[in-house]
């Protein structure tokens, strides 16, 4: 067992250690932008928009990344996306006007989805079927931390000066060494068969309405959830540990939360998450402005994130249940569709009530999404039968930031 596990990390730790460097670079840059805007006092709505226009970009590199890499290659392919993200992010330094960075962010975001589609395709060749799932949670593993560490590298200069921009942009910039290195599969980007949402939908509710809720939560918590942090007075230090300990506790709740999800009705395990943490948000929301401990904060980031990051596997997982094996990825695809439109909806409308209400109702706003969407499944529970446990398909971690790791999910592979 030992052996074979060594013998997988030696055969994809280039693609890994590439993915780490972008997604280090690629989370800084997620944390410095509404740091600055809020430092320049810009308007919460605005600062929303230009973050919102990061999943805009995500969607369409979704849907047309692909095409470049089957048309280039996949060094190339991953050497053009490089290039534009660390280009990018070099410039936002240069021009600071919020019609520029709305650009850059759409950018950023096609560019990120063709980054991870390049990686997850390649990382998908060099794997057997009986290793596939090893290889994601490496992945998802790499994936969560590069996050964390990321956020975290706000502490080493000014917000005001253009030496982080920099150190995002050469950290993109490195990813391009180890991919560049590694020798090159055959791509397995085949395309899938046509599935429509309306009939996703009419297979699974439950999963499509799901995909939007975690886009709208994970969408508005990214995008604004430092802004939050500073609005109710926290350091640069004490939001970049906040953020960073969200991304940690999606980590750790994934195993207990697969246990739970492969052993009970999916929507019951994931409403009883969602209300519990709804309701500790929404009562705390009472409690932002006149002061909260920065522990209990800490406390509650962890059930959030686990909470957050545990929705989109799920609905996977519900809405895999209720489909025929061979209909996999296209509604993988379809699933990452309406979760970008939901990620590009939400910080806007958690922007627009946090300008009205103050920060406090950005707990409010994602305690209300996730209270919402469990009721919503707990009617599912009571119209539709549960669907037994050895009919089942196995839950499977996958990232919240950009899932689209549908190459690697071993439930897909005779699907293509």
């Amino acid at each position: 067992m030992a052996h074979n596990l060594r013998e997988i990390l030696v055969s994809v730790k280039a693609l890994l250690g590439g993915t780490a460097a972008f997604m280090i670079g690629n989370s800084l840059l997620g944390v410095i932008l509404p740091l600055r805007m809020e430092a320049a006092n810009y308007p919460v709505a605005l600062t929303g928009a230009i973050m919102a226009a990061y999943y805009l970009g995500l969607a369409l590199g979704g849907l047309r990344g692909k095409h470049v890499i089957f048309r280039i290659g996949h060094i190339r392919a991953f050497a053009v996306f490089a290039a534009l993200t660390t280009a990018t992010t070099l410039a936002y330094a240069a021009f600071f006007h919020p019609a520029t960075w709305l650009v850059f962010r759409v950018i950023n975001g096609f560019c990120i989805a063709g980054l991870t589609a390049t990686i997850e395709s390649w990382l998908n060749t060099r794997s057997s079927n009986e290793t596939r799932g090893r290889v994601l949670s490496f992945y998802m593993l790499t994936f969560y931390l590069a996050i964390a560490s990321g956020q975290t590298l706000v502490n080493l200069a000014e917000v005001n000066t253009p030496d982080l921009f920099m150190l995002a942009a050469a950290l993109i910039g490195l990813s391009l060494v180890p991919v560049a290195m590694t020798s090159l599969g055959e791509p397995n980007l085949s395309e899938s068969r046509v599935l429509k949402v309306k009939d996703l939908y009419s297979a699974s509710p439950v999963g499509v309405v799901g995909a939007v809720v975690a886009g709208l939560m994970v969408g508005s918590f990214y995008a604004l959830g430092v802004v939050f942090a500073r609005r109710i007075g926290l350091s640069v230090t004490e939001a970049a540990l906040f953020m960073s300990t969200v991304v940690l506790g999606g980590l750790a709740a994934q195993i207990p939360m697969g246990v739970l999800a492969d052993r009970f009705d999916r929507r019951i395990v994931m409403s009883g998450a969602l209300i519990a943490v709804g309701v500790a948000w929404g009562t705390l929301a009472s409690f932002v402005v006149s002061g909260l401990p920065f522990t209990t904060l800490l406390v509650m980031a962890v059930a959030f994130g686990g909470a957050m990051s545990s929705v989109y596997p799920l609905c996977v997982a519900q809405t895999f249940d209720r489909l025929e094996r061979k209909y996999y990825i296209a509604a993988s695809g379809r699933l990452l569709m309406v979760y970008s439109v939901g990620a590009t909806i939400g910080p806007l409308l958690a922007a627009t009530l946090m300008s009205i209400y103050g920060p406090s109702s950005f707990f409010l706003f994602e305690s209300a999404v996730a209270i919402l969407y469990a009721m919503f499944v707990l009617v599912s529970v009571a119209k539709r039968p549960f669907v037994s446990e050895d009919q089942q398909e196995p839950y499977v971690p996958l990232p919240d930031v950009t899932p689209v790791a549908m190459a690697l999910d071993p439930r897909t592979e005779d699907c293509a």
